[in-house]
């Protein structure tokens, strides 16, 4: 029901502001722009929905990404018959999340150096090496591409083509999957209206992921108490051992 109203309404938005004006329109909501993280906290499915002045032909992207930060990559060796990393690569700059939806596949959408200017796919982003690493362009190449594997076998990257339902080139909708381990902060949404590889409009939002009750407040004397919590985490680590041992002996 709050689906229908909030659809309703934003048709009655976009009917207006095509009246008022003779440019291509788009306009978007989401059923959920704040998700809070409990401890019991299993993901999210957020509707992503909205019109736009579209003829025959015309495609729709969207791409929702999260914090930028420092996301490593391990090289995993066997040493002695056994695994270990041996190896690491750090990205200072990588999204922490990112989800790319379409209509229909982004490479009939756009051509090459669209994509690659727009960063809009999984290996466009311009995403960079922290200073200092001595690797061939070759090695570069593998562990980019081991940094999407990575992601994605973590579902905090994703790439849904066809997923994007337009209806009589005016209306558009889609899904918008966060994770159990989903990162917290502010997640961009991009909504990008394309006709015959050239942007024809645009429309930006947010989503507001935040963490609650008990594991926010572990999260924040985490974040502000770093070194206390470190020396916290040891003792309570020792404590468990020791009280699990003695159980071990006794028994």
């Amino acid at each position: 029901m709050k689906n229908a109203f909030q659809i309703i309404l934003l048709l009655f938005v976009y009917t207006y502001s095509s009246n008022s004006s003779a440019e291509n329109n788009l306009v978007a909501d989401l059923s959920q722009d704040n998700v809070k993280i409990s401890t019991n906290f299993l993901g999210a499915k957020i509707l992503l929905f909205g019109a736009y002045d579209g003829i025959q032909g015309d495609d729709i992207i969207v791409v929702v990404s999260g914090p930028k930060g420092l996301v490593t990559v391990q090289k995993k060796e066997k040493v002695l018959g056994v695994w270990v990393n041996t190896k690491k690569i750090n990205y200072i700059n990588a999204p922490k999340y990112l989800h790319i939806a379409s209509n229909r596949d982004i490479n009939e959408i756009l051509n090459y150096k669209t994509r690659k200017i727009s960063e809009i796919g999984l290996n466009n982003l311009n995403v960079r090496m922290q200073p200092g690493e001595n690797i061939s362009t070759k090695e570069e190449e593998t562990w980019r591409k081991a940094l999407t594997r990575n992601m994605l076998k973590s579902k905090l990257w994703s790439l849904d083509e066809n997923s994007v339902k337009l209806n009589k080139n005016a209306l558009f909708r889609t899904y918008v999957a966060l994770p159990s381990n989903v990162p917290t902060g502010i997640f961009n949404v991009k909504i990008l209206h394309y006709r015959n590889n050239k942007l024809i409009s645009k429309e930006r939002s947010t989503i507001n992921v935040s963490k609650s009750g008990m594991s926010a407040e572990i999260y924040n004397i985490a974040q502000n108490y770093s070194t206390l919590y470190g020396i916290f985490a040891v003792l309570l680590a020792v404590l468990i051992g020791w009280i699990t041992n003695i159980i071990f002996r006794k028994i």
